[in-house]
C-alpha cells in the first residue's frame, strides 16, 4: 500500500514539475498554493503515520504475541452426592457415596481478538502499551540498515550478493532481534534494553534460526525477482500505460503472469515464510529469563522439548519442534491476524486515496482538468 501511494504522489508531483518548468504548452500554466502544498504533505504524512502504527501494533506486536501464546488449561473437579441403596445394619455408619466429575476448560486466547489483545496490553501498560519495545525495534532496523549500507561498498552491486549481506546482517543482530521479542511478550522491566540483551553465549543458539529465516525470505524474493523479469512484467510495472498498446490476447497473457507471480508469493509467505518465522519467534521466546514473566500464557517446555541447561539440556526449543507445537489453532489465529491487517491496511488507503482525491479538487480547482489531461497525455 505505501509503495502504490508512494508512486502516485511521484506521479502527480512530476507532472507538477514539468508543466511548472514549461507553462507555456496548450493547457495553460497553473499555481499551486503553498497552503495546498503543505495540506497534502500533512495528510500523507499521517497517512504512513498511521499506517505504521497498523502494523507495528497489529502486525508486529499482537502477532508476535500470537505466535508464542499457548492458551492455559484449567482442571475443574466437581464433587456430588449420588443416589445410592439402602445401607444395611453394619453400612449404617459408613460415609455417603460421593461421585467426582473431572473437566478440562481451555481457556479463550487473548490474541483471539485484536479488541481483547489490545484490553490485555493496556492493563500491562497502559495506553502506550501498544506500541512498547517500539524504541528497540527502531535501534535493530537502524544498526541493520547501517550495517547493510556498509557491507554493500565492498561487493558487486547484484542481488545475490545483497542477498548474503542482508542474511549475514540478520545473523549477527540475531539477539538484538530477540531482546525485542522478550520485551514485548513479557512484563514491563526497570531494566534498560541493553541490559535484556541475551548474553553472549545465546548468539549460538540464535544464528542458526536466523539464518534460516533469514535464507528463506532472501530465497523466496530472488525466486519471486526470476520470475517476475522472466515473465518481461518489469516495464509494465514500471509503465502501467504500456498495457494500452498491447492487443488483448498480449494484454490477457501480461495479467495471467502477473497472477502467477502474485499465487507464487502468497503461497511462499505462508508455506515457507511465515513458518521459518514463527519457529524463530518460539525459539527466541524459549530463551526468556525465569525471572521474566509472560504477559500470555505459554508453555516453557514446548511440550516437555526444552530441557533446562541445569539438567544437561540446550535449554532451547529446536526449530522443527518450535513450529510443530505450535498448533493449528494457533496458526488459523495467527493468519486471521495478518488478514486483519491487510484490511485495515487497504481500509485505510482508500479512505486516504479518496480524502486526496479532495483535497486536490479543492486546491486546483478547474486547474485539476488541465493537470488530468497532461498526465494523460503524458502518459500517452
Amino acid at each position: 500500500m505505501a509503495s502504490v501511494m508512494h508512486h502516485l504522489v511521484s506521479r502527480g508531483l512530476d507532472v507538477v514539475q514539468q508543466h511548472q518548468a514549461n507553462p507555456d504548452q496548450a493547457f495553460g500554466p497553473f499555481k499551486v498554493p503553498t497552503w495546498g502544498i503543505v495540506l497534502v504533505g500533512i495528510t500523507i504524512a499521517l497517512y504512513f503515520a498511521l499506517s505504521l502504527g497498523i502494523r507495528y501494533t497489529y502486525a508486529e506486536l499482537i502477532g508476535t504475541l500470537a505466535m508464542i501464546e499457548d492458551p492455559s488449561t484449567t482442571m475443574i473437579i466437581r464433587t456430588s452426592e449420588v443416589d445410592a441403596p439402602l445401607p444395611s445394619a453394619d453400612e449404617s455408619e459408613k460415609a455417603p457415596h460421593l461421585e467426582q466429575e473431572v473437566l478440562l476448560v481451555k481457556s479463550k486466547p487473548i490474541t483471539a481478538k485484536f479488541r481483547t489483545a489490545i484490553a490485555h496490553l493496556r492493563a500491562h501498560g497502559g495506553f502506550f502499551s501498544r506500541f512498547r519495545g517500539a524504541h528497540v525495534l527502531a535501534a535493530y532496523y537502524l544498526a541493520y540498515h547501517f550495517m547493510c549500507s556498509f557491507l554493500f561498498r565492498f561487493v558487486p552491486q547484484t542481488l545475490a550478493y545483497r542477498a548474503i549481506i542482508t542474511v549475514a546482517a540478520s545473523t549477527i543482530l540475531c539477539r538484538f532481534s530477540a531482546t525485542w521479542t522478550h520485551i514485548v511478550i513479557s512484563e514491563a522491566s526497570e531494566k534498560r534494553f541493553f541490559q535484556r540483551v541475551p548474553a553472549l553465549p545465546a548468539f549460538r543458539k540464535l544464528a542458526g534460526p536466523t539464518f534460516l529465516n533469514a535464507v528463506a525470505k532472501q530465497v523466496v524474493f530472488l525466486g519471486l525477482v526470476s520470475m517476475f523479469n522472466t515473465f518481461g512484467l518489469q516495464p509494465y510495472a514500471a509503465d502501467p500505460s504500456l498495457l494500452g498498446e498491447l492487443n488483448d490476447a498480449e494484454r490477457v497473457t501480461v495479467w495471467l503472469h502477473a497472477f502467477i507471480v502474485l499465487t507464487t508469493a502468497i503461497l511462499a509467505a505462508v508455506f515457507v515464510i511465515i513458518p521459518t518465522h514463527v519457529a524463530l519467534k518460539r525459539v527466541q521466546a524459549s530463551l526468556l529469563p525465569e525471572d521474566d514473566e509472560s504477559i500470555v500464557p505459554f508453555d516453557r517446555t514446548f511440550n516437555g522439548k526444552v530441557v533446562p541447561e541445569i539438567l544437561g539440556g540446550s535449554g532451547r526449543v529446536g526449530m522443527a519442534e518450535a513450529w510443530k507445537s505450535f498448533d493449528w489453532n494457533g496458526r488459523v489465529r495467527l493468519f486471521k491476524v495478518y488478514a486483519k491487517v491487510a484490511a485495515m491496511q487497504g481500509a485505510l488507503f482508500m479512505l486516504f486515496t479518496v480524502v486526496l482525491a479532495g483535497e486536490v479538487r479543492v486546491i486546483l480547482g478547474d486547474q485539476l482538468d488541465h493537470v488530468v489531461i497532461a498526465a494523460t497525455r503524458g502518459a500517452r
